[in-house]
């Protein structure tokens, strides 16, 4: 074998071994300039995540209920990505589980869409109702004791009458790689006569149910049969497609089981087919290699990463976040939309672009959990005709837009523009930024995980004809800047030189230079090079005024605001940070200014505002906005606004979490950048930063006891471990280079890692041992005393 061979089979092992977490590096350590020879166990995150019981971490933070959940935000949740149920009790003799599916849409012709009406997207291609599996009981129930495993995302629990011998116990799983839920009840003593009974309801918009405006011509009832042993009930579409539910009931002495499909086709009317089919591959499985294999797909979910606080309300929090997460999603699925799979009577049976949708998907990075944020690109990428039928007609050859809506089967809505859309609503036809938001996303997607293919196919093309849809409209005046006529700035009011819009525009430009010049394209392979670089350079600013960022020009910010449309920069994009004296000291008043109304603001206006408080590197701050989160929170921590739930939320506020732990801005790894005193002992592992590096670390009494950076890609990335003076351990091929007090370079091949700790401790080891929490076990759900 030549020279050559061997260093490229050498380098092909290592990676290999590392995979397997076996590697066994000879490294350099550096401490304090000295160097020293030693043996480093090249311990990747992954093993770290390995060391953790997560059956019993889990169990910790497991919902229970020990009074009957009467609503859909105190009810028991399960769901797939697609299928999803809540629990729920109508009355002392029946039981509700929704049947909810997020693929079931309306499919009426945007033709026919009355623009006068607002959010008609809403009325005639949003999510509409199916129906609900009831249970009754001969007898009253008189008592609850249930609980939601997240390790087995599983629902069991007992339901008994006033009777000793009165019990009926139950379990609930939506399977995790099938489409099918399962059911199962055992009923002894007077509640021997319990049953289940599928309810079909009429397929309605629920915005158009509350807001009297029912759509014409309804659709027709929905037809009642059977196939076989599995019976349906299917909803066929007066546009066309079709949504059907099929289910099969056995019972074997007390118990009942019950297989239940929910499946949607457009414009084919085949839902039926594959629901009945799903239903007769469950139930004719067998049942113990069925669920487990439910089980291990949850299982093998969780690992991808770790984060403890020592504070039991948030970190139980967190972990029911990652099941709802997944329960909401799945790889390359259905977009999170205002609902989840839990569609429930509201307003807002679809996506909101202006910050909903965005939202939902954020958290998912750092987390390392790709798959739960893959959906987002790749509906945008398969969708790319609907977001050319978004603008109007005139500007549909070379760009793409979103408007504030849109149906989540195809993304057919109508994006804003400047001076508006006749006959639309004046505000909602001026939102333009809606899609440069949500390529912010894909953006973060590729950088995490540095993946060109996504970045070629995917976030250049579409960024391009983003950036395109706002050239129609600049305006180049007097000044020899280019301003934007009037649009509208989310849930505030309407100016010129919008702050919503100037800033996703100038991170757009500055993204497309960035990214051809990672792609190695001149001005010829790139004729619009030389067009982006003049917008780069002559872009108006953004408006400031004596209390901070403003709304646009000549509107400044002068009563509660829920939304943060003028701190774009800010968050999430990171264009104006506060490494520069003068540009903190324009963020801190910006958001004091912004909260400094004490009405109209929302939840997700305090966990935006903790994360630039966790920027600007205030933990006890970031911490107290998160605090105002609880109040919104449910008993099963959903969310609502006006009494309607919503989805994005409390998934933000786990991303607020992860802000106080790890950054990734300005080409540096910030790691424990906020951690609030109030959390006792804060670790995690495998984390994600930009770069496609995984980040573990440990603090505790107020400093880092150890920060792990392990690269997946070759690369380099600046460290701020939250040490001074750290001593460090590299495996493999990577280097470190200290270029200041507490930041330090380092340069990697795939599978190196490098390990800091404080100068003059001993190099610790790399375990993450049981926190000690401050305070007993929090539980969401409905204990026995009400909080």
């Amino acid at each position: 074998m030549s020279s050559k061979s061997e260093q490229a089979e050498q380098m092909r092992r290592s990676i290999v071994l590392h995979k397997f977490k076996c590697l066994l590096a000879f490294c350099v350590v550096v401490v304090g300039g000295w160097v020293v020879g030693g043996d480093l166990a090249a311990q990747s995150s992954k093993s770290l995540t390995e060391q953790i019981d997560w059956q019993k971490i889990l169990a910790e933070h497991d919902l229970v209920w020990q009074r009957f959940p009467k609503a859909w935000f105190e009810a028991p949740f399960f769901g797939n990505g697609e299928q999803g149920t809540l629990l729920r009790q109508l009355n002392k003799k029946t039981l509700r589980w929704d049947v909810g599916c997020s693929a079931a849409h309306d499919h009426r012709p945007p033709e026919q869409d009355d623009l006068t009406e607002k959010n008609v997207v809403v009325l005639n291609r949003g999510r509409h109702t199916i129906g609900y599996l009831k249970l009754t009981t001969p007898v009253d129930l008189s008592s609850c004791d249930a609980r939601v495993s997240l390790w087995d995302a599983e629902g069991t629990g007992t339901f008994a009458s006033a009777s000793r011998g009165g019990k009926l116990t139950w379990k609930t799983i939506v399977h995790a790689t099938e489409p099918v839920m399962y059911f199962e009840f055992t009923a002894e003593g007077d509640l021997a006569g319990a049953d289940f009974v599928y309810v079909p309801e009429a397929a309605q918009s629920p915005r158009a149910v509350r807001a009297k405006t029912p759509r014409k011509p309804a659709h027709p009832a929905a037809k009642v049969g059977s196939v076989g042993e599995v019976q349906t009930a299917v909803h066929n579409l007066v546009a066309g497609g079709q949504t059907a539910v099929a289910w099969h009931k056995k019972r074997s002495g007390k118990t009942t089981q019950l297989w239940l499909s929910v499946q949607h086709s457009y414009p084919g009317a085949d839902a039926v087919k594959l629901a009945v089919a799903a239903v007769e591959k469950a139930s004719s499985a067998n049942q113990k290699n069925w669920v487990q294999q439910h089980r291990d797909w949850w299982h093998e979910y969780y690992p991808a990463s770790y984060i403890s606080t020592g504070d039991p309300y948030w970190d139980s929090f967190y972990w029911i976040q990652q099941y709802k997460l997944a329960c909401a999603t799945r790889e390359k699925g259905w977009v999170i939309d205002n609902q989840g799979p839990w569609l429930q009577p509201t307003a807002w049976n679809a996506g909101w672009w202006n910050l909903n949708v965005q939202l939902s998907h954020t958290g998912v990075y750092q987390a390392n959990r790709r798959g739960m944020g893959s959906a987002l690109s790749h509906r945008l990428d398969i969708n790319r005709e609907s977001l050319a039928l978004n603008v109007a007609e005139p500007y549909r050859s070379d760009s793409y837009g979103m408007g504030r809506t849109a149906s989540g089967w195809d993304f057919r809505g109508y994006a804003g523009q400047p001076g508006g859309r006749e006959p639309m609503d004046g505000n909602i036809s001026r939102e333009m930024a809606n899609l440069l938001w949500a390529m912010h996303n894909v953006d973060v997607e590729y950088r995490y995980w540095v993946d060109e293919q996504l970045r070629d196919d995917v976030l250049y093309p579409l960024l391009v004809r983003a950036v395109n849809y706002y050239r129609h409209f600049l305006v180049k005046e007097k000044d020899g800047r280019y301003h934007l006529p009037q649009t509208y700035s989310p849930e505030y009011r309407k100016a010129k030189d919008c702050a919503y819009d100037i800033d996703f525009l100038r991170w757009g430009v500055s993204r497309l230079i960035e990214l051809a010049e990672e792609k190695k394209l001149s001005n010829r392979d790139e004729p619009l090079l030389k067009v982006w670089k003049d917008l780069e350079k002559n872009l108006v600013a953004a408006h400031v005024g004596p209390k901070g960022r403003m709304i646009g020009k000549d509107v400044p910010l002068s009563g509660g605001h829920r939304h943060w449309s003028h701190l774009m920069a800010v968050y999430p994009l990171r264009t104006l940070t506060p490494e520069a004296d003068a540009d903190r000291k324009l963020i801190q008043q910006s958001v004091d200014h912004w909260h400094s109304f004490g009405r109209g603001v929302a939840g997700y206006a305090f966990t935006a505002a903790s994360c630039m408080e966790s920027m600007l590197g205030d933990g006890e701050q970031a911490l107290v906005y998160l605090e105002q989160l609880k109040s919104y929170l449910k008993p099963n921590t959903f969310y609502s606004e006006i009494g309607l739930p919503v989805m994005e939320t409390p998934l933000h506020g786990a991303t607020a979490m992860q802000e106080m732990m790890l950054q990734s801005w300005g080409g540096r790894l910030r790691v424990f950048p906020a951690v609030p005193p109030q959390w006792p002992h804060v670790q995690f592992a495998q984390l994600r930063g930009v770069g496609a590096f995984l980040v573990s670390g440990d603090y505790a009494e107020g400093e880092a006891k150890w920060v792990l950076v392990q690269a997946e890609r070759s690369g380099q990335i600046e460290v701020d471990p939250q040490m001074e003076n750290a001593a460090w351990a590299a495996s493999g091929q990577a280097t470190v280079e200290k270029l200041e007090s507490g930041v330090y370079q380092i340069k990697t091949k795939p599978g190196d890692s490098v390990l800091f700790w404080p100068k003059g401790s001993a190099k610790p080891e790399l375990d993450l041992k049981p926190v000690k929490r401050r305070g007993k076990a929090y539980r969401f759900g409905l204990p026995k005393v009400s909080r």
